[in-house]
């Protein structure tokens, strides 16, 4: 006779569990947000899902008429006899399906800040390359490097003088020409992406963050060659790293246009709040009153999501759906209610299609683009829908029609990983280039893109699990 509500906070105690679920009367944990409050907003489109006006005018009247308040305190059985089903059933009843987002220009941004943009490479120092491979000699979570290595002699000859240190041009080649012949070298273009046409990584397991494969006939004219410590010893460390370059976005917002508009500063301090701490939303403030220029990596992003952006990992794990959940909750990703099942030769903290669609149906609460625009920290999810024309309720989503998860900045900037591979590092993009690639990978998969925004609460997650407890055990 009760409902799961979640507590949408983590307390610095709470070092690997994520918020407690208690059990409580399900007509108590009904409640309506508070209207002055700014980032959750103020339309009914931004209620929790199983929020029950029926029993919220019960308790209001019960409170504020005093006829009703002795009414129900002298027939407090039948209050309890009628109202506790009442609002029992009305929970059980499923919420209105918000419908999928299928326009991009349906997402739409709260604020559009004055920015500078420039485009900036990184890549891993040869330090961490050599770490990896040697790494993954020992430890099965580590995903070894890889060449794609022209099968063409000629091109082959070419390759190997760009990769070769000085004076070990021969000897590559000769290693390139022995890898060439076994027979597991074979190129699987379709787990890797095209953005990295030289270096191509193994991709296993239930995810699919690949986007844009590499073309069929690359299959023939390619083979795939792991990269060992001693054929890495050969090879030019620049040569190496601008294999695995990747363009990251530098914002910077213009404080000084920002002087005379200070409702858009108190909505950017408001946006920022539940993933800043009072210092250091005083340092932003500062800095735009000094109209002092703010980088978003450096300034505005928490803490956990600053040290990781422009970085690579060593393992093979961390993903897209990681990235935006540990954005929300740094802690979440590792708690055993969460993060159920470890996926086998994968690190620890990878999350799956299943743990990230539990999760957002108890610990969040979804918003409608239409009437709430994107906030700073609104979590984007991508759906490969079916190409069937019919519009999805919720009873009909699948777990497995999720496909990436990105984070929302402000005016078209996100925040993500694009696949658990380690290949792949921590950006700063765009959601127009992000809804393009995977509108384009989904059509290819005979399906259509759709996505849904989740927010987090600032109080608590008052939504119920999609299914019983029980359904989610491995």
């Amino acid at each position: 006779m009760s409902c799961l509500a979640g507590s949408g906070r983590i307390s610095h105690k709470f070092a690997t569990k994520i918020p407690s679920f208690t059990i409580i009367p399900a007509f108590a944990r009904q409640e309506n947000p508070l209207p002055a409050d700014p980032y959750l907003g103020t339309s009914n489109n931004d209620r929790p899902r199983c929020f029950n006006p029926l029993v919220f005018w019960v308790m209001r009247q019960n409170y504020a008429n005093p006829m009703m308040r002795g009414f129900f305190r002298a027939t407090g059985v039948v209050r309890w006899a009628v109202a506790l089903p009442v609002s029992m059933w009305i929970c059980s009843v499923p919420a209105f399906a918000r419908p999928f987002t299928v326009r991009l220009a349906a997402l739409k941004p709260a604020i559009e800040l004055p920015v500078k943009v420039r485009d900036e490479l990184i890549a891993p120092n040869f330090s961490h390359i050599q770490r990896r491979v040697q790494a993954a000699e020992l430890d099965p979570r580590v995903e070894p490097l890889y060449l794609s290595v022209p099968k063409d002699d000629d091109e082959r000859a070419a390759f190997a003088l760009k990769l070769a240190r000085p004076k070990n041009y021969r000897q590559l080649m000769a290693r390139l020409d022995q890898e060439i012949t076994k027979p597991e070298g074979t190129v699987d273009s379709a787990a890797v992406p095209a953005a990295v046409p030289a270096l191509q990584s193994v991709v296993t397991g239930n995810q699919n963050n690949a986007v844009n494969p590499v073309a069929g006939d690359d299959r023939v004219k390619q083979v795939r060659v792991r990269v060992r410590p001693e054929l890495l010893r050969l090879m030019a460390p620049d040569a190496v790293t601008s294999k695995l370059q990747r363009t990251h976005l530098h914002v910077s917002i213009d404080s000084s246009d920002l002087l005379d508009r200070p409702e858009l500063r108190t909505e950017l301090l408001i946006q920022l709040a539940p993933f800043s701490g009072a210092m250091e939303l005083r340092k932003v403030a500062e800095k735009m009153r000094q109209a002092v220029p703010l980088e978003l990596d450096e300034d505005l992003l928490p803490v956990g999501a600053r040290r990781a952006v422009k970085t690579f990992e060593l393992y093979r794990g961390p993903n897209c759906f990681m990235t935006a959940l540990a954005f929300q909750y740094p802690k979440m990703v590792r708690s055993q209610l969460v993060n159920i099942r470890t996926e086998q030769d994968h690190h620890d903290v990878m999350i799956n299609n299943d743990e990230l669609w539990r999760v957002l149906q108890s610990s969040f609460y979804e918003i409608d683009p239409a009437r709430s625009p994107l906030k700073f920290g609104d979590m984007i999810v991508f759906f490969q829908l079916p190409a069937s024309g019919k519009t999805p309720s919720d009873q009909d989503i699948s777990y497995r029609w999720i496909k990436h998860a990105t984070t929302f900045m402000f005016n078209d900037f996100v925040y993500s990983k694009g696949s658990k591979s380690p290949n792949s590092p921590y950006l700063v993009g765009t959601l127009r280039s992000e809804w393009r690639a995977w509108e384009k990978h989904v059509a290819a998969g005979g399906g259509t893109l759709g996505a849904k925004v989740f927010r987090k609460p600032l109080k608590s997650a008052t939504s119920r699990p999609p299914k019983s407890l029980d359904d989610w055990m491995y």
